[in-house]
């Protein structure tokens, strides 16, 4: 992963990290990316939460039941057996309590939904992918992007930073519909409850540009 081309949630944890889990990762996606340039693979072992967030659209589909699901994944691999659980008991939570989705007939109108958001003048990307776009009760729709990291909490600023890149890079959808959820703190954030102030695009850049110059700089080392 080079911050030039980077999922959402990954630069929002970076955005936020404490000074030593950020100096962390990069280093660590900076040795990946020497080895895969010396002919190697950067590989490590495929994202850890693809296989959870594909239950969460079965279960939110009506498909199958999460609990059930999280169990099959702990039982077929011991690496899910720590975070997968507090993994389902939040998205259950923000479905029946703050989505309130729990009883309602929901319809996957996509799978995933993906878009990016280009920064020219810093040459950077910053992708949304596999955002869930759903139809409660035939009514509205929501597009539900998640925030995985256990380490930072996803804060208000963040909440908001996101949202705005989300409006960014999925421009045919509407922006009031988009959601984004950390499960981990059973919190979400949306334009209704966490209102745009307007700053989103000079605080993003900022902050960027920042995590570029670390970057680069972290390279050079």
């Amino acid at each position: 992963m080079s911050v030039l081309d980077i999922p959402l949630r990954k630069v929002l944890q970076l955005f936020y990290a404490p000074p030593p889990l950020r100096r962390s990762i990069l280093k660590e996606d900076i040795r990946l990316d020497r080895k895969k340039q010396a002919g190697g693979t950067r590989s490590q072992g495929g994202d850890f939460h693809v296989p959870f967030w594909s239950d969460v659209k079965k279960h939110i589909s009506g498909d199958d039941d999460l609990a059930r699901l999280t169990d099959g994944r702990m039982r077929s691999n011991k690496n899910y057996r720590r975070l997968y659980p507090m993994l389902r008991d939040g998205v259950l939570e923000l479905l029946s309590e703050k989505l309130r989705w729990s009883n309602e007939p929901v319809e996957i109108i996509h799978q995933g939904v993906h878009g990016n958001m280009r920064i020219e003048d810093l040459n950077g990307t910053v992708r949304v992918k596999d955002a869930i776009n759903a139809r409660v009760r035939g009514e509205y729709t929501r597009v539900v992007y998640a925030y995985f990291s256990e380490e930072p909490a996803l804060s208000e600023e963040g909440g908001r930073l996101g949202l705005w890149v989300m409006q960014q890079a999925l421009t045919k959808l509407d922006p009031n519909d988009m959601r984004i959820i950390d499960p981990l703190r059973r919190t979400f954030f949306s334009p209704q409850t966490t209102p745009l102030s307007g700053d989103e695009e000079t605080v993003f850049r900022e902050r960027y540009k920042s995590l570029i110059g670390e970057w680069e700089r972290l390279k050079h080392e």
